[in-house]
């Protein structure tokens, strides 16, 4: 008989490592879900994902600080985010990075190989080419393809066994005002105004943010409730009764997106940059009319057209709830 020519065959062992980042881990559990529909045992090495564990059948779930060397030993091939990256040469293991290889790193010094054939293009980059439009999770399936032979006209699992929707749920909406990054926060008084006029048409706003953020958010946004989440599967839960997130470019709406909700992220980014909300068709991106520099910063947050995610979102108001 002759060889499978199947890169990806059934019960071929593959350990997926991605860095903490949410928006990131996403795109790991993108494409876990990948592999899996192609019958690879999979397994991710992630602590936040520790808490869904009950979300992601047929998923083995390590928590804890990765050990990129054990699960070299256990796996026919490891996926790793640059973040982990170890000094040992391990002839299984595949790096990937978002935008750029570390200038040291040598991929072709490092072959990769599955059970004896060496994977080409496995040490990668996510996005390819920023200018090219497509969304994150365009680039990670395009390597699921192209590198790693994977059909993408398979469906994906996505999250499973989820808690039942409550009967509001359609007509609640959570903003995510903050990321780590403040140059990439659209302002308070923005997202207040924001969260007046959905109110106002019947929608039931809440606010969401990191614990370490949750006293200063309450005071800031007075008048509405305000969440932050231990563990992810809190944030999950509590996204299951929701129809709506609005966000900055955070991994808020990657999550929201992976749900399956409607998103809208407000950015000075123009509306096809790379790293936006893309895992269904019910995302938006909200970038200013217009912006110029003012004394070396740039001017966006005033010139968000706030009017478009109102707009866009049906009114509630008069209706019974």
């Amino acid at each position: 008989m002759s060889e499978s020519k199947t890169l990806i065959a059934p019960g071929v062992k593959v350990a997926l490592v991605p860095c903490p980042a949410l928006g990131d881990t996403t795109l790991f559990l993108r494409l876990a879900w990948r592999l899996q529909t192609a019958g690879a045992q999979v397994s991710l090495a992630s602590a936040s994902l520790a808490s869904i564990r009950e979300y992601l059948p047929g998923l083995e779930v390590v928590g804890g600080t990765p050990d990129v060397v054990a699960l070299a030993a256990c796996n026919d091939l490891v996926i790793c985010a640059i973040d982990w990256q170890v000094d040992v040469p391990l002839s299984n293991v595949a790096y990937l990075a978002g935008k750029k290889l570390p200038r040291g790193f040598k991929p072709e010094q490092q072959p990769v190989s599955l059970r004896g054939r060496e994977i080409a293009g496995a040490h990668n980059v996510i996005c390819r080419d920023p200018k090219a439009g497509k969304s994150m999770v365009q680039w990670i399936d395009l390597y699921a393809e192209e590198i790693l032979e994977l059909d993408l006209t398979q469906p994906v699992a996505g999250l499973q066994a989820m808690p039942a929707q409550p009967a509001d749920a359609e007509r609640r909406i959570a903003i995510f005002p903050t990321t780590p990054h403040t140059s990439k926060n659209f302002s308070c008084s923005g997202f207040r105004r924001l969260a007046r006029r959905l109110v106002a048409r019947g929608w039931l706003v809440e606010f969401v943010g990191i614990p370490a953020e949750q006293q200063m958010l309450s005071a800031a946004y007075p008048g509405y409730s305000v969440h932050a989440f231990n563990d992810l599967k809190g944030l999950v839960d509590f996204l299951r009764t929701c129809s709506v997130v609005i966000s900055n470019d955070s991994g808020g709406g990657h999550l929201g997106s992976l749900m399956g909700l409607r998103t809208f992220t407000i950015t000075r980014r123009r509306s096809d940059f790379t790293w936006r909300p893309g895992f269904n068709e019910l995302n938006s991106v909200i970038n200013p009319v217009l912006s110029f520099k003012w004394l070396g910063k740039t001017v966006w947050r005033p010139f968000i057209p706030l009017r478009r995610i109102v707009q866009a979102l049906p009114s509630w108001k008069g209706k019974q709830a």
